[in-house]
This record gives C-alpha cells, sequence and structure tokens, in this order.
C-alpha cells in the first residue's frame, strides 16, 4: 500500500516538474543560470526526465504483472469436515476469510467446525 503511495507522488512531482521547466522554456522567464548552459545541457536534463519516467512505467508495469501473475494462482483446498473430505481448485484472489469460490463458479462458505487445508499457498 506504502508503495502505491509512493509511486503515485513520485509521478506527480516528476509531472509537476516536467511542466515547469518546458513552461519556463516557452515563456522566457529561465534563470540566468539556466540560460548560461549549452543546449546540449537542457536536451541531457531532457532525456534523463524522460529516462526516469520510462523507468517509472516499466518498474510499475513489472509489478502490476507480478501482483496479477501471484493472484490469479489456482491453490488446491481441502475441506476437512463431519461429514468427510472435498477439494476444491480456487483462484487466490478468491479467498475470503471463511467463504471462497471455486473455479467451477461454487461459492463454499466455511463453518466453525471444518478445518481448512490450502495446498499451494506461498
Amino acid at each position: 500500500m506504502l508503495t502505491k503511495i509512493f509511486v503515485t507522488i513520485l509521478v506527480i512531482l516528476s509531472v509537476i516538474t516536467f511542466y515547469r521547466f518546458k513552461n519556463a522554456d516557452r515563456a522566457g522567464t529561465v534563470s540566468k543560470r539556466l540560460q548560461a548552459r549549452s543546449p546540449a545541457d537542457n536536451r541531457f536534463g531532457r532525456m534523463l526526465a524522460y529516462g526516469f519516467v520510462g523507468v517509472l512505467i516499466l518498474v510499475s508495469s513489472v509489478w502490476y504483472v507480478l501482483h496479477w501473475r501471484e493472484q490469479h494462482r489456482v491453490i488446491t483446498i481441502r475441506v476437512i469436515g463431519d461429514s468427510g473430505t472435498s477439494t476444491y481448485q480456487a483462484y487466490y484472489k478468491d479467498l475470503e476469510g471463511h467463504r471462497f469460490e471455486s473455479i467451477d463458479g461454487k461459492t463454499v462458505i466455511l463453518g466453525q467446525s471444518e478445518r481448512v487445508e490450502i495446498i499451494g499457498k506461498p
């Protein structure tokens, strides 16, 4: 959760910084220190900003794909109750406390006396 907030703040700050420099160049209100720089220095900063945004997008995409794969992993759930043993398969994301939905579409609500064994959990 903290990572999501950090990445969002980082993206917002980089967009604000990018547009400030872009608008400062357009309006002609660039400070004397920036005016003394050569166009090659300005190009380097711009390329650095684009590279930073590209790395942010790449890291966010990889993180999203890994999270999606983790949530869509199939696990085996063995429910042991008074009447016998039942085995189900479900996606990891569908586990919610004492309830889950199997791949077949069955919603299973567990009682207090039933034991659960999850096979394939990380």
